[in-house]
């Protein structure tokens, strides 16, 4: 087959949209069908993929989506003429090319208010028109593929759940060798409660700093340190820190290299990740896969993905978040119970899982 991909994410620290085709690319260069693949790009860094595969050719687009999408992309389909054009959320127009669009979740038709007005219009006119169009769309939880079935009023059959997996770089270290590293090059040290996601309203962060708070009158000593890239509306964050006086308890160590992401797991005493609405998380699936007490929240797809590999908290009860975060800290055999569980659900998500199911799903519409 030839299969044409677009995947403009890569490079961008877009966050599961980034690695879900990151993994992606990594299971079908392991994969030793003769396919041919055709990589629609927008950052360098995306050739740092599939390790020069011969199978694998990156042609640049542009990063502007009127352009990329509108102009771009269906001039290039023409040209190349592929079996199967695989895309993120947003079809381009003006193509008869057998389709499957990857759509993580519904979060801008569940809470507009999360993304910047113009990208929520853009999502919220353009997404269930792609969904429609497609031949087939891939989603990464049953919990998301439930959601677009019944908001787009989809054929469920149409939807294939693609579960992503952590690399295999996210495992338990040497928990005394991380923090010093951390501690050397961030200037971060322990104890700390660690939260890796990008920084925006969705994610709950100024409820979280609010519990954290109660937590520290309670008596708890660690940091907070959140690890991200700031997003839409990230300031409310930030000045619910200074009306708090939390300046010197919440660190912010920015967009953390892949290289270091399994330290900052290993050397915290405890990860937390309660967000509002996400299709997959897979930061949860990260820290239980590295050994570490974690906490989530129900209400979307994050009770699906943890089970009871993790702490499930109501995400808007702040004390809900306060209560899981001391019983985390300071019950060991809490602490111990979450570790085992968390590293027995991580192991159920694998590379292979990925790349076959949207192999098939290629077939099956080629």
């Amino acid at each position: 087959m030839k299969i044409a991909i677009d995947v403009h994410s890569l490079g961008t620290q877009a966050g599961g949209n980034e690695t879900f085709y990151r993994q992606l690319l990594n299971g079908l260069a392991a994969d030793k069908s003769d396919n041919r693949y055709d990589l629609f790009y927008t950052n360098p860094a995306a050739l740092n993929q599939c390790n020069g595969d011969p199978r694998f050719h990156f042609e640049r687009i542009p990063h502007n989506p009127l352009l990329r999408i509108c102009g771009t992309l269906p001039r290039l389909l023409r040209s190349t003429k592929p079996d199967i054009f695989h895309c993120q959320y947003i079809l381009p127009p003006f193509t008869e090319t057998k389709s499957v669009v990857t759509i993580h979740d519904l979060a801008h038709e569940h809470f507009p208010e999360s993304f910047h007005p113009v990208e929520a219009a853009r999502m919220k006119k353009l997404v269930p028109w792609s969904a429609r169009r497609a031949s087939h769309i891939l989603t990464v939880s049953e919990f998301s593929a439930a959601d677009i079935a019944r908001r787009f009023n989809i054929p469920r059959e149409k939807i294939t759940v693609v579960y992503q997996a952590p690399s295999p770089v996210f495992r338990p270290r040497d928990k005394g060798a991380c923090q010093k590293h951390i501690a050397k090059v961030y200037g971060i040290h322990p104890p700390y409660i660690l939260y890796v996601g990008r920084i925006q309203s969705r994610k709950n962060l100024p409820r979280l700093v609010e519990a954290y708070n109660a937590a520290l009158k309670q008596g708890i000593t660690a940091k907070l340190v959140i690890v991200g890239k700031k997003d839409w509306q990230a300031e409310q964050l930030m000045e619910k820190i200074r009306q708090l006086g939390l300046e010197s308890s919440v660190v912010f160590p920015g967009y953390v290299p892949f290289d270091d992401l399994p330290l900052f797991y290993n050397a915290a005493e405890l990860f937390v990740f309660p967000s509002i609405f996400e299709g997959f998380g897979l930061p949860v699936v990260e820290s239980m896969a590295s050994g570490v007490p974690t906490i989530t929240s129900f209400g979307s797809s994050l009770e699906e993905v943890a089970e009871d590999g993790a702490l499930l908290v109501d995400p808007f009860d702040t004390e809900s978040i306060t209560k899981a975060l001391g019983q985390a800290l300071t019950d060991s055999q809490l602490r111990r119970q979450l570790i085992e569980r968390g590293q027995k659900r991580s192991a159920f998500f694998t590379h292979d899982m990925l790349a076959q199911k949207v192999l098939e799903v290629y077939r099956a519409i080629a």
